[in-house]
């Protein structure tokens, strides 16, 4: 290639045996020039991609990780890797964003249910990420390849662009006439335009040695008028037919794909060569002017596309505002933050419906509404973290718990720890949240130890209420059967039939608690029915029948109290005839000698004997109460 680059423009190679010398070459190439005029460059032939401003890169700051990995398949399967490099480039930044978010997410959600300070974070594979990295590899290595063959295309294109300029060099030499030599010319030109794009730093100049060597061949040939006409009539003609490829781009609905083929019909131009001067810069206008049409549609896109940016600027920057004193506002529960992110996916929502801002615009309006919607999440994991520190907290206290209740599960002291199960009950709401997942797995083992305690005691209570029942039926049948009792006229054996009656009873067991007034005082009328027959036989002797009484209940369970009672209400009741037999005593010195007195002191004579009879009949029945 270093040899072929010394034939450019300047070298000094001579094209023929003849003394024909560069200056007359140029000479003669001035003079082709001036007779052919070729197009001065306009505004629009250097335009590269301004117009990409029409359709600027995608704003895919509002979309999700599903949207985002269907963009980049569509990006991996467009056939130029490199006219969709700034769109993957976009994609991977917002992608892996969006990426570690909800990894940061996945943590938090993590280190709130972690049952171990020591547990490692392994949160499981996305395969949305791995199908997109897995893409973003294999774009790289498209483009990758796509550039090398595109390097090796256009080194090639070079190389054959250079050896028509050689070819160009030699025509005159090669050919035995004016015809031949024209129609290899024609040929040589044909190859020229299908060549293709040669490195961009060769190009200028190896264009101006393709002018430079066709116009040497004319010069050095002395080409006849009419074979230049004719040649430079098919140049005419082939740029009526790029005029008419460029009025056609009318109907392309796309602006940046019309404008996209007009670059590449301008290049197809330049390659055509020279016309005649008196068509060619007719040509030239219509061409332009058809051009310009092509920039027309441009322009009014442009401004119409301004106009709709800047009401969309306006949109982005209140949503920005929006989201920025939402950023501001902190909540102190997790139901508080919960609706907080509604609200702020909410407005995120809006912001990605709202369209393309002006470019210059674009970075800082997504980096401040990004910079308060992280600002939200900041102060969110704040409140988490501390919420966190508080469940750690929380869970050594719900763990102590858990061992205490645990300790008493086995415990058959029933009433006792019943009441410390419902205080351990108290302590445990007072003490406030854990983590969701320990939450449930420490509510669990510690239900689970206080319903084995009150399954046991159900289990036991259970077995006692039905012995308590059988009690209750066995002493219902002995109440019954007190009924036949049958007693002799010998008081001792009498005696001992009745302390047999009771001795029965009271081992029958105990009673049920709701049961046990009925069948007492069952039990004692049908005592009442055998002590009326034991009077009987004793010939009506009460007291006989009560000291009787008093002996069978000394040996009953509750017998000692109801005696001690029995004996109190006895001392009450003489203590109450003695003073009201003094009170009537001491009436009976204030009344006189007349016949009315004497009746009132025959009246309270009369009761002060009833008294002192009653207190001598107490204290008899006093006396019958057995001493402990």
């Amino acid at each position: 290639m270093e040899n072929n680059e010394e034939n450019l423009p300047g070298d000094e190679q001579k094209l023929t045996p003849a003394t024909e010398t560069e200056n007359n070459v140029t000479a003669s190439l001035t003079e082709v020039q001036a007779d052919i005029a070729l197009p001065a460059a306009t505004e629009h032939d250097h335009e590269d991609d301004a117009h990409d401003d029409l359709h600027p890169e995608e704003d895919f700051s509002g979309l999700g990780k599903d949207e985002l990995l269907q963009k980049m398949e569509e990006c991996f399967a467009a056939a130029d890797p490199e006219q969709v490099k700034h769109t993957v480039r976009k994609l991977k930044e917002i992608y892996r964003e969006h990426a570690r978010e909800e990894l940061e997410a996945k943590k938090r959600a993590w280190e709130e249910q972690k049952e171990d300070e020591h547990d490692l974070f392994m949160p499981s594979a996305d395969k949305r990420d791995e199908r997109f990295e897995e893409l973003l590899r294999k774009y790289n290595l498209k483009r990758t390849d796509s550039r090398r063959d595109r390097e090796k295309q256009l080194k090639h294109n070079l190389q054959v662009k250079l050896t028509i300029i050689e070819e160009l060099k030699q025509l005159h030499e090669t050919s035995d006439s004016m015809q031949k030599a024209f129609d290899k010319l024609q040929d040589l030109q044909t190859r020229w335009r299908e060549a293709g794009a040669v490195p961009q730093g060769y190009s200028d100049d190896l264009w101006k040695s393709y002018h430079h060597h066709i116009a040497r061949f004319y010069d050095v040939v002395k080409i006849s008028r009419e074979l230049r006409d004719l040649d430079m009539k098919k140049n005419a003609e082939l740029k009526e037919e790029l005029i008419a490829k460029v009025e056609a781009l009318k109907d392309v609905t796309s602006v940046r794909d019309a404008l996209h083929q007009l670059r590449d019909l301008h290049a197809k131009w330049r390659e055509i060569g020279f016309s005649a001067k008196e068509t060619n810069d007719e040509l030239w206008e219509r061409f332009k002017a058809v051009s310009d049409k092509v920039h027309e549609r441009r322009k009014e896109l442009e401004a119409g596309l301004k106009v709709q940016r800047e009401i969309n600027l306006k949109a982005k920057i209140a949503l920005c505002e929006e989201m920025e004193k939402m950023a501001e506002t902190t909540y102190d529960s997790h139901k508080g933050w919960q609706d907080g992110n509604k609200a702020i996916e909410e407005v995120f929502g809006r912001w990605r419906k709202v369209g393309f801002v002006p470019k210059e615009d674009e970075d800082n309006t997504w980096k401040r509404f990004k910079e308060a919607r992280n600002k939200f999440f900041r102060n969110r994991e704040t409140f988490y973290g501390q919420q966190r520190d508080i469940f750690k907290e929380n869970l050594q206290k719900k763990i102590a718990l858990c061992e205490e209740a645990e300790k008493l599960q086995e415990s058959t002291d029933w009433k006792n720890t019943a009441n410390i199960y419902k205080k351990l009950q108290d302590k445990w709401k007072a003490i406030g949240p854990v983590s969701r997942k320990q939450s449930d797995r420490l509510w669990k083992r510690f239900k689970t130890a206080g319903d084995k305690f009150f399954e046991n005691r159900g289990k036991h209570f259970a077995e006692s209420d039905a012995a308590l029942a059988a009690n209750a039926q066995a002493r219902e049948q002995f109440i019954a059967g007190m009924a036949s009792v049958e007693l002799t006229d010998n008081l001792k054996d009498n005696k001992a039939v009745i302390a047999k009656i009771q001795e029965d009873w009271n081992a029958l067991g105990e009673m049920p608690r709701n049961d046990r007034n009925r069948l007492e005082a069952a039990f004692r009328e049908a005592m009442s029915k055998v002590y009326e027959l034991l009077k009987e036989k004793a010939g009506g002797d009460d007291k006989v029948l009560q000291r009787l009484k008093y002996e069978q209940l000394s040996q009953t369970e509750n017998g000692r109290d109801q005696l001690y009672r029995e004996r109190m209400n006895l001392q009450d009741r003489i203590k109450k005839l003695q003073n009201e037999i003094n009170t009537l005593e001491n009436n009976i010195g204030f009344f006189g000698k007349s016949k009315g007195a004497k009746n009132l002191v025959t009246e309270y004579q009369e009761k002060i004997d009833a008294a002192k009879t009653e207190v001598d009949k107490l204290k008899v029945q006093l006396k019958m109460i057995p001493r402990e």
